[in-house]
């Protein structure tokens, strides 16, 4: 079973039920920690469908040796073969690449391991560093736009700009030898 995926020197490390307490001790210690672990507790643990298959795939990252933050694969729905992702980084470890540098690990699992066809992502429009990491990722292409689609921290309703990438846009775009799945 998959452990772990590693490349461009991110590993990201499959979250599960047994290293759930070893990840919140991993987590202790940084300025945001609170934060990034209600996150992990909202967004990253595992979740399975009615027929027991895995739907939410959460990993810690590690860039070198250094805790990077979090990264999410959601498998929407297994009949469209559509997925999404996300991703949260720790404050001191923001600018680094990290997110855009995991997508080829997230598409590769999505595409090379689960089959899927599609994998969305989003931002409310504030989302600056969101926007940067998204544009920086090749394959993903602008789809459109959500309009009030959720609050921000100000409760104020903002805007969402949607992107996708299809598993035959990966096929040109990615080397997916470069992904090394850790077992």
């Amino acid at each position: 079973m998959l452990r772990a995926l590693y490349s461009d020197s991110i590993t990201l490390h499959l979250i599960n039920e047994d290293n759930l307490v070893d990840i919140t001790t991993l987590f202790q210690g940084y300025p945001d920690s609170h934060g990034m672990l209600d996150e992990l507790f909202r967004s990253y643990l595992p979740q399975y469908d009615r027929a027991g298959r895995r739907t939410n795939f959460g990993f810690y990252s590690l860039l070198g040796e250094e805790l990077a933050g979090m990264t999410l694969l959601t498998v929407d729905s297994w009949d469209e073969l559509s997925g999404n992702t996300g991703a949260d980084v720790f404050e001191h470890m923001r600018g680094r690449g990290v997110t855009p540098r995991s997508k080829p690990h997230l598409f590769y699992l999505a595409f090379e391991l689960l089959g899927l066809n599609r994998v969305a992502t989003g931002f409310r429009v504030s989302n600056h560093s969101s926007r940067r990491s998204i544009e920086k990722t090749r394959g993903f292409q602008y789809e459109g736009r959500m309009r009030e689609s959720g609050r921000n921290e100000q409760g104020e309703f903002e805007d969402e700009l949607l992107y996708a990438i299809l598993r035959r846009d990966w096929a040109q775009l990615y080397d997916k030898s470069l992904v090394t799945v850790l077992e």
